[in-house]
């Protein structure tokens, strides 16, 4: 009976993610009023017809299984649970494509990596992790931070700078945000000692760029840079999956917890 019951599960958990949400309520609330004495085939015949061939074989299997273990009420129950659950997911789920450069002609639908970045500082609530490489030119991104540091929001940043990369950043990424900003504020490094070097003796650099608020990540190939912004050609993704995000943040305070990156005081 156990394995029987886990077939099941997964053939709901196929249904309700092949099935319209409009064409399920539907079929629960048929399943709701059918007699408990029903064969299974009438009931295959009473629910709302489909074109989709995958959609019916899969409510076919679903209601020929479920007839030796459950009452048609209590499918419709199940059913209608668990398409709720994954309603809910969805919803609570988004990736979203963003880009910075030239316009395709097929307007391919994507946000800039700047606009939606300034969206998220400013409805920041919590808080705010900002990593990059370079960052210059950049006083809107740096007003909205302000912004959000007098709403309360905390920010913390990982930036790179000349000395730790020996030169391979001409101009330190600190730079473009003004100092009484930046004495509140959380500023992290990688120590030139905790980098490994290639072949020609030069240190890795903290390429990433990153940025985390509250419960989004947005990841992308750029800067924060005014030539990132507006004209390089640049791609980037933004994410809210509950997972993803504390996967993410997992990492970047690992590499906190164990000095890989420090808080800065003269790196």
């Amino acid at each position: 009976m156990t394995k029987v019951r886990k077939d099941l599960f997964a053939l709901i958990d196929k249904l309700v993610k092949k099935a319209p949400a409009d064409w399920m309520l539907a079929a629960c609330e048929i399943l709701q009023s059918i007699d408990v004495d029903a064969s299974s085939d009438w009931v295959i015949k009473k629910l709302p017809s489909t074109n989709n061939a995958d959609l019916s074989f899969l409510i076919g299997e679903t209601v020929r299984m479920a007839s030796n273990i459950m009452s048609w009420e209590a499918l419709s129950w199940a059913l209608d649970s668990s398409c709720e659950v994954y309603q809910q997911t969805l919803a609570s789920q988004r990736i979203e494509l963003l880009w910075s450069g030239p316009t395709p002609v097929a307007q391919i639908p994507a946000r800039r990596i700047d606009q939606a970045l300034y969206d998220l500082i400013a409805n920041a609530k919590s808080e705010i992790l900002l990593v990059t490489f370079a960052a210059s030119r950049i006083q809107r991104l740096v007003n909205e931070l302000v912004n959000a540091r007098q709403r309360g929001v905390k920010i913390r940043m990982i930036l790179e700078f000349e000395q730790s990369s020996e030169g391979q950043l001409s101009y330190d990424a600190l730079k473009a945000f003004p100092e009484t900003f930046v004495q509140n504020t959380e500023v992290y490094c990688w120590p030139l000692e905790k980098r490994e070097r290639n072949q020609a003796g030069r240190p890795g650099k903290l390429h990433a760029k990153l940025a985390i608020v509250d419960d989004t990540v947005l990841i992308s190939s750029a800067n924060l840079t005014d030539d990132a912004f507006n004209r390089n050609l640049e791609v980037g993704v933004m994410a809210q999956n509950n997972e993803f995000l504390i996967n993410t943040n997992n990492y970047i305070g690992s590499l906190i917890s164990c000095g890989i990156l420090s808080r800065l005081t003269g790196c």
